[in-house]
């Protein structure tokens, strides 16, 4: 291998400088370390096809490239100005930079949990920890996990554990070759009497970090009488070898033929790389040539290019910059001109061989949105339906920062009360809307990443993730979709925020006044004195809204009906009233408003009310069922009438009976009539009675939705199918959590529907069995059976 890898190294302009160098100054030794690091790196790295198939080589053909790129990128005449430990490190750093791709075996056994218990020591169990908290944050893959693994299908699952696990690596690759340097390279990164291990390890650190990280390192660094290291001029040029750094050698055509590619990201990698077939590069162009067989190749090599010419300028940036820290050292030598951009021209469609066309046409042309008229609809009644939502978007928002507060302080052990305070007020002829917390308020960050970000929620995103897996905790949130806030401005044109971000224990940021004078004007963010944590948002509303014309009570009832079971304390207030309301309320709701005055006639059917509260399926709730009896024994159908009248030699027979039919009970009867003519005719007519029907909230938030089919829902596959009538007040929790359409008026059918479904079935079975006396549930399941709920009858042919 020495003899292979100081070959190659022998043809490039920046070895051979060091190399003559070192001869001049006898520094044998440097040369020696060069080739020791070559060497290790090189065998390593070609680990990385092993466990990373799908993802481009980081080998040694990709080494030598950035080799050749960086001989280019610096001008022959600032090369040889350079500094052994210069030219040193930009080698090295080469070599070692992607070397946290090729992790130790030991670690990829322990992230797949491939060890025997004996086998792992202190620190396996570390990354072992380290591993399972990074992959509790991809939620949507673990669900797909589960799913694929309940059909039996091992093999896509597997697919997906090892799509995270390579996730893992490249993510945390740059962390683990400073790891891996200060493992193997500590002490021996060594010129003259100078360390220079922790330097390096900085700069193969640097090369995944933003250009930010490069203005934080030390400009100089002395490594033996006036010779100087410039250690951001090594990271920058690193940064820009790796980059530029695209062609087919790093996708052979026969592996790309070959691997299984899955991930999209990955094909999109491969393909890009793949359609490259030339490039030029030297201090002041930079040309690729490409031939694309599919306009999709062409726009991600084009967009590869947008971010190399980002490179160029942050590169020019940093170097432009550089100060020699009142050392007296020359710093044009560092200050090298780079291109300014990519030169695009060579990169077009591969054209037909027989016409000499372009085998297709290539325009950037994709979806767009029209931002005014996408936010007219998300804050219209397009989208909710209705104005008065705006206050139950505000509501819900509070109550998920206080609930995330409360459960960071129980891991914290910290007292803490959450409180949700909402006013409805006039000032000087102007209604105001305010709704308070003391929950998790809200910093720059929160403001610039998803509070103004409209369609990307934290409870969503990767960082929240993160926060509860660090935490080895769950939370599940009641607003999901991040266009809440959007709903406001249906009911006002202006809106003031004042908050103040909880950081740690006992820590906060800087608190921040928001003023928002509509949905499309800038942001006014100025200091605020706000003192605690939390959130304070007052509506200026306009002069006709939901609440205008309700008195306080309406208005307490208003908040009541929208949050029936407030997981926090809400306090109400208004000119004329205030009231403190918590969840206790919930208990004392009765059904009444339920059941409608059929349910009055209480002839022929016995109703029994249910406790519907169950902590395993976070249900809190009751019920009240109707069951059809005669004699005080359930049955199946009630005859009321059934009577013979002879009219003119003819007998006609009048009935009316009653049974049940799904969520209801049906009244049938058969009437004569007598028209004009003396014709004598039977007429059969049907009416519902006991019919069924729902009041739903979920995480305590009302939803308008009604459980039982009806013409709101019409569409919906998410309804119950009860073979009797069953009306019920329920707040579905989170080990019950259901789906909402983004208006949350709606239930997304899906597999927590199916869940759902069935595990208030069981409980209106398990229920039911234990009030009636054994011989009554025996005939009652016995009806249920021959009924065409499907869903219920399963379920209640298997309570026990």
């Amino acid at each position: 291998m020495n003899d292979y890898l100081e070959t190659r190294l022998e043809k490039l302009a920046v070895y051979q400088q060091l190399r003559n160098k070192c001869e001049e100054n006898n520094r044998h030794e440097v040369l020696a370390l060069v080739m020791d690091i070559a060497n290790f790196a090189v065998e390593r790295l070609k680990t990385v096809i092993k466990n990373m198939p799908e993802f481009t080589l980081h080998d040694d053909t990709h080494i030598f490239n950035m080799l050749i790129i960086i001989g280019k990128i610096i001008p022959k005449e600032n090369i040889e100005k350079l500094s052994i430990p210069d030219l040193f490190m930009l080698i090295v750093s080469v070599f070692l930079h992607d070397i946290g791709m090729a992790p130790d075996e030991k670690y990829i056994l322990a992230w797949k949990n491939q060890l025997s218990i004996e086998e792992y020591d202190e620190e396996l169990n570390e990354e072992r920890e380290k591993f399972i908290r990074f992959r509790l944050t991809y939620t949507h893959q673990l669900e797909e996990m589960e799913r694929l693994r309940k059909e039996k299908e091992f093999s896509k699952a597997q697919l997906l554990e090892d799509y995270i696990v390579t996730e893992y690596i490249r993510l945390t690759h740059s962390i683990r070759a400073r790891e891996i340097i200060a493992k193997y390279w500590a002490g021996k990164i060594v010129y003259q009497d100078t360390d220079l291990t922790e330097d390096l390890a900085a700069i193969c650190f640097s090369h995944n970090e933003s250009y930010s990280y490069l203005l934080q390192m030390e400009t100089f660094k002395i490594c033996g009488q006036d010779e100087y290291l410039c250690i951001p001029f090594v990271a920058t040029i690193l940064r820009l070898a790796d980059i530029i750094d695209f062609d087919p050698k790093r996708t052979p055509s026969v592996l790309f033929s070959h691997l299984a590619v899955k991930n999209p990201v990955s094909l999109k990698e491969w393909k890009k790389h793949q359609s490259i077939n030339a490039w030029t590069i030297s201090s002041k162009k930079l040309i690729f040539s490409a031939q694309c067989e599919h306009p999709a190749i062409e726009a991600t090599i084009l967009s590869f290019c947008d971010q190399i010419d980002e490179e160029l300028r942050n590169g020019t940036l940093i170097l432009s910059n550089l100060s020699d820290d009142g050392m007296d050292i020359d710093t044009k030598n560092y200050k090298i001109s780079l291109p300014p951009q990519v030169d695009r021209r060579k990169i077009q469609a591969k054209k037909d061989i027989i016409s000499g066309r372009p085998i297709y046409r290539y325009h950037d042309t994709k979806f767009s949105l029209s931002k005014k008229q996408i936010i007219d609809l998300l804050m219209g009644t397009k989208l909710y339906g209705k104005q008065e939502v705006a206050l139950r978007e505000l509501i819900q928002n509070s109550m998920d920062a206080c609930l995330l507060r409360q459960k960071l302080s129980e891991l914290w052990n910290i007292e803490y009360t959450p409180k949700v305070k909402v006013a409805l007020y006039n000032k000087n002829g102007v209604d105001y809307l305010q709704v308070s917390d003391n929950g998790m308020g809200m910093n720059q960050h929160i403001i610039d990443n998803y509070y103004t970000n409209i369609g990307c929620s934290y409870y969503s995103s990767r960082e929240f993730s993160e926060l509860m897996t660090s935490f080895k905790s769950s939370f599940t949130p009641i607003s999901r979709f991040g266009i809440g806030i959007l709903s406001c401005f249906m009911v006002c044109d202006s809106m003031e925020v004042t908050t103040r971000r909880l950081k740690e224990r006992f820590e906060c940021d800087d608190a921040l006044h928001v003023s928002i004078e509509g949905y499309d004007s800038l942001f006014v963010i100025s200091d605020a004195d706000k003192k605690e944590p939390g959130t304070d948002t007052i509506l200026t509303l306009r002069p006709v809204h939901p609440w205008d014309r309700m008195s306080g009570e309406e208005f307490v009832q208003c908040i009541k009906d929208i949050v029936p079971n407030p997981a926090v304390q809400i306090e109400i207030e208004t000119d004329k009233e205030n009231e403190t309301y918590t969840n206790d309320g919930f208990e004392k709701l009765n059904l009444d408003l339920l059941l409608d005055y059929s349910w009055d006639n209480k002839r022929n059917i016995r109703t029994i009310d249910i406790d519907l509260n169950c902590e395993e399926y976070g249900f809190k709730g009751k019920g009240c069922i109707g069951i059809l009896v005669k004699n005080d024994v359930p049955v199946e159908k009630i005859e009321i009438l059934s009577k013979d009248i002879e009219i003119d030699g003819e007998i006609y027979t009048l009935s009316s009976y009653v049974k049940y039919a799904n969520n209801c009970v049906t009244e049938t009867s058969t009437s004569i009539t007598v028209d004009e003519d003396g014709e004598i005719d039977t007429n059969t007519s049907w009416a519902e009675r006991f019919k069924s029907k729902s009041s739903l909230s979920i995480h305590g938030i009302e939803v308008p939705y009604n459980l039982f089919p009806d013409f709101s829902n019409r569409m919906s596959k998410a309804v119950l199918k009860i073979p009797f009538p069953f009306s019920f007040r329920l707040d579905v929790g989170a080990n019950s959590d259901l789906n909402l359409n983004s208006a949350r008026d709606q239930i997304i059918y899906d597999e927590r529907w199916l869940t759902f479904e069935e595990n208030l079935y069981r409980i209106i079975c398990r229920r039911l069995k234990n009030i009636l006396p054994a011989s009554d549930w025996k005939m009652l399941n016995e009806i249920i059976q021959k009924s065409n709920a499907e869903v219920f009858s399963r379920v209640a042919s298997k309570v026990e």
